[in-house]
């Protein structure tokens, strides 16, 4: 065997040697000769393999290729992380999970959390600024969406999501419908799990630089590089940007570092921390105001019942106070120790500290008053938040008897504490408003008496939450073309709240205890190479409320349950140049609380609301360089419970902020005689509704996106971006209220250039 190893060893130099030197010509034959004869043997596969296996080891050396990923088509057969904590891939997966990698998000300019997720499918995105860049998916939204920062929550979206850059990202892991078996409570409409760029993401340089429309201006930089014993990683980048509504400058900071070592051969420890830093000067949303006072009247909303519009000349008016403000700071420190007990089972422990401050104080909710008037309500809002985490989990991989097992069980504790001081104006102060042809936006005023008026709210509150979560999934390969998923957990959560009123002068605590049970079984079927089948019931249970807000009142109702039933199937053929999925699902949940988006001091119950849909994504590549890409989302969300105030039912209505169909398209193209690609990306989305009465429309709308990217050297691009090339007039979300809108980015122009070294 040495002899055959040395053969081949002495062959490829030979051939690898001449290649090179004939590469070369007059003086600078001999020289390259000598150097590649002192190196080639250290840097040859074959060469160490003979070595080693003479000391009594055939283990080879790890080695590493850096280079984009191909982003043509669904990464169908890559593990998916937030559809499972079993290593999972989507075709091995019963559930409808997607990915989108850091060079998807570069390709498609992708520069925010909410832009990326904007292209998922039947994933729509919005938010006010004190809950930025939740999603509305199957039907349901805010803090029905769970989000994952690698594997690891905080607590409900609405509360801790901030605007984020993508530069500091490798990948964004989505799995569809509940997921409470999985990572506790309200997981319902989707899992969104946040993957950072971590230690062996990459060795080397990584470089971002842009620049486009309303000042904005991207920077990144990263670093990855391999150390004695392990590795480390670093990224840096800062947003920033005037933004297209006046007076609503933005500026985001995040920078991620992390290191990995092999303390054994069996031993390894992940550390990382991770800083977060945003202010902006916050749009709270356009007011509709009367069509008779309007000036230029849009298309963007309608009002079914008081026939309201929002008037072209407000396009890009902001409201809010001149020292609005809305700023955040957020640390996270984790450790991960992992143990491989044998090569079948593995030991992990990951204990994490978040802590967050988050301030806010700005005029969010305003009222159109005939002819040419607009009133203001304040807000005032502090958060101290600190999270602390450890996850034990022991992972299996092997077999049970002839079938190959996948097996992990755990036990996960989480000790929430939360501080907030709240104020709310009561009737909107006189000194607050603006007349809408002579705009003077004033200061914010910080005086008790408007806080402690009729209607205010003026209140200093906690939280204090431990949560004990057990849990358990298994995936079992019955035959070789089927494998069966189960999982189950258990959630213990005691909720310790304090409200100190100053207006009413009175002072509150109370405890409740609740003990939340989640399941989740399915299988999949492969009943030819690449096409499979795959059915799951799967469950979620959430409060009836914002866990960290919770009244006295609220806690007392049980835990809210939902359940799906949902079918598909996944399929590449065409030699892997083609993939296409598709789902068919059913989601219900019952005994729930939401906030009255007519009043958002107010929570409202709804006795019961359901969807059902069918999603579909598909990638081609029907020639080389060409790759033709896109998703559908057809649903039906309704309210089949809901009596409002005043006896008004609202059985039938859609949900705000859920449309029926939503739309993407990407054709990209590379070039095969220069180092050009080219792309255009079409994004629909149907009309939707800001309030549960369903009079107020935000009509759908279609935007289209190109650019032109020159590649150099294989790893430097300077692309050249245009977003909504049509200057589409539309609306993204409700505002603070029912009554007002986000509008969506006019047409608007960037460059940016990327690197790798």
């Amino acid at each position: 065997m040495n002899k055959r190893i040395q053969f081949e060893k002495k062959k490829f130099l030979s051939n690898a040697r001449n290649m090179a030197i004939r590469s070369l010509g007059g003086a600078g034959r001999k020289s390259l000769s000598h150097l590649l004869a002192v190196m080639l043997p250290a840097l040859c596969p074959i060469g160490v393999a003979a070595q080693t296996e003479a000391a009594g080891s055939t283990t080879l050396p790890e080695v590493k290729v850096r280079g984009r990923a191909d982003n043509s088509a669904p990464q169908l057969d890559e593990v998916n992380r937030a559809g499972s904590r079993l290593g999972l891939t989507p075709r091995e997966t019963p559930a409808s999970v997607e990915s989108i990698s850091s060079e998807l998000m570069a390709q498609r300019g992708a520069r925010t959390f909410e832009e990326a997720l904007r292209g998922a499918t039947g994933v729509t995105t919005g938010g006010a600024p004190g809950s930025p860049s939740v999603v509305s998916t199957r039907g349901f939204t805010g803090n029905a969406n769970v989000y994952l920062f690698d594997g690891s929550r905080i607590t409900q979206a609405s509360m801790s999501s901030r605007p984020q850059d993508t530069f500091n990202y490798q990948s964004i892991d989505i799995l569809k419908g509940p997921s409470s078996v999985l990572y506790g409570d309200s997981a319902l409409g989707s899992t969104i799990n946040f993957i950072t760029k971590r230690p062996g993401s990459g060795s080397g340089i990584d470089v971002l630089a842009s620049y486009g429309s309303f000042n904005t201006s991207r920077l990144g930089v990263g670093f990855g590089a391999n150390v004695a014993g392990g590795e480390i990683r670093a990224d840096l980048s800062r947003q920033s940007s005037d933004g297209f509504i006046d007076r609503n400058t933005q500026e985001l900071w995040n920078l991620t570092l992390g290191a990995a070592f092999n303390l054994s051969s069996r031993l390894k420890l992940e550390v990382s921390f991770d800083v977060l830093k945003d202010k902006q000067l916050s749009y709270w949303g356009t007011p509709l105001i009367s069509a008779a006072n309007a000036q230029n009247p849009t298309g963007i909303v309608t009002d079914l019942a008081g026939g309201r519009v929002i008037d072209r000349r407000l396009l890009k008016t902001n409201f809010n106070v001149n020292d609005g403000e809305m700023t955040n700071d957020s640390y996270w420190t984790r450790g991960k120790l992992s143990w491989a007990i044998n090569p079948q089972w593995t030991l992990r422990n990951e204990l994490s500290y978040y802590t967050a401050d988050r301030f806010w104080r700005n005029a969010e909710v305003y009222t159109f008053i005939a002819p040419n008037l607009v009133d203001r309500s304040l807000v005032y809002i502090t958060h101290d938040h600190n999270v602390l985490t450890n996850r034990t989990d022991l992972a299996y991989q092997g077999q049970w008897g002839s079938m190959k097992n996948r097996f992990v069980a755990g036990v996960e504790y989480s000790k929430t504490d939360f501080g907030s001081r709240r104020r709310f104006s009561g009737a909107n102060p006189a000194a607050l408003r603006v007349n809408l042809d002579n705009p003077s936006f004033g200061a914010f005023i910080d005086n008790d008496a408007i806080y402690n008026a009729a209607g205010a709210v003026n209140q200093q509150v906690t939280a204090d939450i431990p949560t004990l979560s057990f849990f358990a999934e298994n995936a079992l390969s019955v035959l070789p073309n089927l494998i069966v998923v189960a999982g189950a957990r258990n959630d213990r959560i005691k909720l310790s709240r304090t409200i100190a009123d100053f207006r009413l002068a009175t002072n509150t605590a109370f405890e409740r205890t609740y003990n939340a049970n989640a399941y989740r079984f399915g299988a999949v079927w492969e009943p030819a190479a690449g096409f499979s089948l795959y059915g799951q019931y799967s469950d979620a249970v959430a409060p009836v409320g914002t866990i960290l807000l919770l009244s006295q009142a609220n806690s007392n109702f049980d835990l809210t349950r939902g359940k799906q039933l949902e079918f598909g199937l996944k399929h590449s053929f065409w030699g892997g140049r083609a993939d296409w999925t598709l789902a068919r699902y059913e989601i219900e949940q019952k005994n729930i609380l939401t906030r009255d988006p007519a009043n958002p001091a107010n929570t409202i119950a709804i006795g019961k609301q359901s969807s059902r849909g069918v999603e579909l994504s598909a990638s081609v590549r029907p020639i080389q360089g060409l790759t033709i890409s896109g998703n559908y989302a057809d649903l039906r969300a309704r309210f089949d419970e809901f009596i409002e105030a005043g006896n008004v039912s609202r059985v039938g209505n859609t949900p705000p902020n859920v449309p029926n169909r939503v739309a993407n398209l990407w054709l990209d193209y590379k070039f095969a005689s220069i180092p050009l690609g080219a792309g255009v990306g079409v994004n629909s989305v149907s009309d939707f509704f800001t309030n549960n009465a369903n009079t107020i429309r935000i009509n759908g709308y279609m935007t289209a996106d190109a650019y032109l990217s020159w590649t150099f050297n294989k790893t430097q691009h300077l692309t050249f971006r245009v977003r909504n090339i049509g200057d589409k007039e539309y609306a993204t979300w409700t505002g603070a209220a029912a009554t007002q809108v986000m509008l969506g980015m006019p047409r608007n122009y960037e460059i940016s250039f990327r690197a790798a070294f």
